[in-house]
Formats: C-alpha cells, structure tokens, sequence
C-alpha cells in the first residue's frame, strides 16, 4: 500500500553541517497546537546514552521531503471528520524501494491512527536521519498524535539495504527471533526496577521493537513508545504520562545478536558525515526475502493439514476479550501447549493491548470480533465501516499483524455487513459448534455441550471473561486429546479462508 503522493517538497532549506545530537526523550513537554503542521525537530546538543544519532532532520543535498495532509489520504476504510494530518518523510535518490516502504508505512499509519483511536484530534509525523554510510540508511519517523485520551508519541524506525535493494523493519538489525527473544529478555532485566512498566508488557514481537538503533558510541538503543510498557489500567488505554522508555545494550553484549545488516548499519550510524552515496544491489536473496522479519509470529503449527483425511482438526475459539481472566487462559493454553483463536473487541484491546501482545507472540490467532459488542445487522451502513476497521487498526498498531477473520457481535450479519468485511479484505468466521457458555451455564454443562457435539473441522465458540469457561477449558482439551483431535486456529479448521467469503457457507446470521 503507498500513499497518494504528489511532488516532493523542494523548498526546505538547504544542506545544513551534518552533526548528530540526541532526539527527545520523556513525555512531551508541551502542548500541541492543533491544527497539526509538519513539525523541524529542534536539533540540540550533547550525546547521552539513550539517544539515537541523528545526522539530519530536513531536506538537503540528496534528501528531498514528501509533505502531505489529510486530502493525501482518501481511500481509507475509515475516514472520520475533522480529524488533522501533517506527515513528511524523506526520500534519497537512488533508493526508491525505501521511499516506496516509507510512504506504505505512513499511509498505514495515518489509516489506523484514525481507526484505531478514540475520537482522534491530530496526527503529526516528522522524521530523522538516524543513519548513512556503507550503503545503509537508517529513518527514524516521530508520530505525534492526539485522540480523547491526550497527546502521546510514537517512534518507529526503518532501514534500507542498498545491497539487497530492500528496506527493513528494525528487528531485521537483529541475527533471527531467537536473537529478538534473547534482546526481550535482556530488556526485561533492564527494566525490572522501572516502577512505570510493566514487565508483562513486553513481548518480543514487531511493534514493540519497531525502533531500534545506535547511539554516538554504537551502543544498541531499543526505544518505546509514550504508554506502551505502561501497566494496564482497567477500563482506560494504558498511562503515556511515564513517556519514551529506552534501554541501551552496550556494543559487546549486543554484537552477537545482529545480523549483517545490524553490524553494517551500526558503522552507518557512526559516520562523521552522511554518505549518501548507495551501490547499486548485488541481487536478492530469495532465501532471505522469503524469511519473515523477526516480530512476526505465525499463528498454528503450520505443519498440520486438517484436510489430509487423516488429521482431526478442533479449533477452540474466544470472543470478547481480553479480559482480567485472559492471561490465565493464556497459562492454561501454554502449559498445554495448544494454540486457540481470539476474537477481540475494541474497548479491551485498548484497555489490555499487553495481552494481545501476548496471545499473538505465543502463537494463537488474533481476529476482530467489531469494536462495539453490538448487532451490527441493526447499525445504520455509514457506521458500519468503522465497527469493522477499529480492531484491525488497534491489532495492526500494538502487533503488526493484519487482521484477516472477523466474527460480528451474536453472529449477527446481513448482506451489508458481509459487502464491508469483504471491502476490507477480510473473511467472516462464525462458528458451527456452540459451547453455550454465553447462557451462563456451569462448567460441567460446557464441558458437555462441547464432548457431545464435536465433530472433525469444528470450531468451538466460547468466551473467555465466562469463569465457567476457563474452569472447563482444561478438561475440554484433555477429553478432546483423548479422542485424537489436533488443536489448531479457525483458519486452519476452515481451510484457508479467503477475504470476502463468509463461513460457513450458509451462515445466516440467525443460528
């Protein structure tokens, strides 16, 4: 996806001496004007530990600045009114495919800040020369942005290879994901003191690590956004107050835990002066290009064929969380090594984005279940569209993962219900097999509403803020075992469902 784009922006001020200073740290100090412009980043002096480089922050010689505004960025799902858009980025000449990824990741940005936010006010973002030498470049994008809940940041950086001809997410810095796991782990003991986070709130996944770079003495710094640590607080999005969270990894330790292009990018950020100059790419790697980046999980054991004639396939599904009881689900889940499907609400996402976190990095599949907990059959068709972008913005924002199953609220659905999931690019999943827990039943009821239907390819609805339901999961799986059923997501039960249909096939939206 790439932004609506018009001519870059030639009019900044020339080359300024390339020098690198540190960038802000903390929650912001002042209040954002709005309506948001794109902001100069004031550059100041000193090297402390905790900040990446920064060799420029305007267009120069070879840097040239796309600026755009909210009437850039028009064909979006979702497109609330009066909401105020200011972003820029830079691009190099001779690195299209880094423009081209950098205008995607805005154009991502700005469609799920506005509908994956609470009445969003403003979205400013602006951007940083965090590295240039050696055929790497390095961007770090400043995301300012205002919604009912306050005024927060967000930082995100990204790479490009010039070799490969590709750009990077920042974990691809790192040798694999168990060298990101191992960084996880080496930040939670960092940040084991730190009363303002919480360290269930780190997961080693794609958003959490999306800004990774080097500070003046190539220390590795891992930067968080305003809030994204932060304990959850029941029935409000997580405190930004504590602001940017930072851990710095000293060069020795973090060594071994790059990749190539990790080690390269640390001398590009190191340079006295930004060398522009990009080889041309040696050829890719298909072995590599094919790699996921690390960060990305993928849900099920991809292994399995429930359709093999041989395989018998139950997927264990969950509407409306996350909730309190979730994590311990989650326990119950882990320890029997099973994996599930979670369908979420946009309320709890908000409230419990670590859990998400959480359920995706351990491999379970994560899908909408629409923002409100409402029949949408009974929602006028202009409010449609944002019931079903909510959760994908919210899930995409704490994860990186695009959401591709949605289950509307009761299994309530219609033609105008089915036209705008399919507008998204999602299939509709509802289920064949019903727990009933939602009645309010004891858990032996469930146990036995499940036992006694089951069948090969079922998928089972049940809800996890139901006690009687996390009372009745451990039996349910071990029955189920017994009876050589294989524990797999929806997709998998279903057989690769594609964006548009709606299954079952009969589903009416009345069983």
């Amino acid at each position: 996806m790439s932004s609506r784009r018009a001519e870059p922006d030639q009019t900044a001020p020339g080359a300024r001496a390339a020098r690198r200073h540190p960038l802000r740290t903390g929650a912001l100090l002042v209040v954002l004007a709005l309506p948001l412009t794109a902001c100069e980043n004031e550059v100041v002096g000193g090297s402390a530990p905790e900040q990446l480089t920064v060799l420029a922050d305007e267009a120069g010689e070879g840097i040239s600045e796309w600026r755009g505004g909210a009437d850039d960025f028009t064909d979006h799902p979702y497109e609330p009114e009066g909401v105020e858009i200011s972003v820029a980025y830079p691009e190099f000449e001779g690195a299209e495919a880094f423009s081209e990824a950098l205008a995607a990741r805005v154009d991502q940005e700005v469609q799920d800040f506005r509908a994956g936010t609470r009445d969003p006010v403003g979205l400013d973002i602006a951007w940083e020369l965090v590295a240039a030498g050696g055929g790497v470049l390095g961007v770090r994008l400043v995301q300012t942005e205002q919604d009912m809940h306050g005024l927060r940041e967000a930082y995100s950086t990204y790479w490009y290879d010039a070799r490969a001809g590709a750009a990077a997410f920042s974990t691809e810095l790192l040798a694999g994901q168990e060298e990101l796991a191992e960084l996880n782990t080496i930040v939670r003991e960092e940040l084991a003191g730190d009363g303002d986070v919480d360290p269930e709130a780190l997961w080693p996944v794609l958003r959490t690590y999306d800004s990774i770079g080097f500070n003046g003495s190539g220390d590795l710094v891992v930067e968080f956004d305003d809030g994204h640590l932060s304990p959850i607080v029941d029935e409000h999005v997580p405190d930004s107050g504590p602001g940017r969270k930072t851990v710095v990894v000293g060069h020795e330790r973090a060594e071994p835990l790059l990749s190539d292009l990790g080690s390269r990018a640390r001398e590009a950020a190191l340079v006295e002066e930004p060398d522009l100059a990009l080889p041309g790419a040696d050829g890719a790697d298909e072995e590599a290009e094919a790699a996921q980046p690390p960060g990305v999980v993928i849900a099920g054991d991809p292994e399995v064929d429930c359709y093999d004639g041989e395989t018998k396939c139950v997927a264990l599904t969950f509407d409306d969380g996350p909730v309190e009881a979730t994590p311990h689900l989650l326990d119950l889940l882990a320890e029997e090594e099973v994996t599930a499907s979670f369908f979420l609400n946009g309320g709890p996402v908000l409230t419990r984005p670590s859990v998400l976190r959480r359920a995706y990095a351990e491999g379970h599949e994560v899908a909408s279940h629409g923002d409100e907990h409402e029949h949408m059959n009974k929602m006028a068709a202009e409010d449609l569209a944002g019931q079903t972008a909510a959760v994908s913005a919210m899930v995409r924002r704490q994860t990186g993962h695009t959401v591709e199953l949605f289950r509307p609220p009761f299994g309530a659905t219609d033609e105008a219900v089915h036209e705008v999931i399919a507008d998204q690019d999602m299939a509709e999943v509802a289920w064949t097999m019903d727990s009933q827990d939602w009645k309010g039943i004891d858990r032996d009821e469930i146990v036995d509403n499940v036992l006694t239907r089951i069948e090969p390819g079922a998928v089972v609805l049940m809800h996890d803020p139901q006690p009687a339901t996390l009372a009745a999961v451990p039996e349910i799986i071990e029955r189920l075992r017994e009876l050589d059923y294989v524990f797999v997501t929806s997709s998998q039960a279903i057989g690769g469902p594609e964006p548009g249909n709606v299954y079952p096939p009969d589903w009416d939206g009345n069983w």
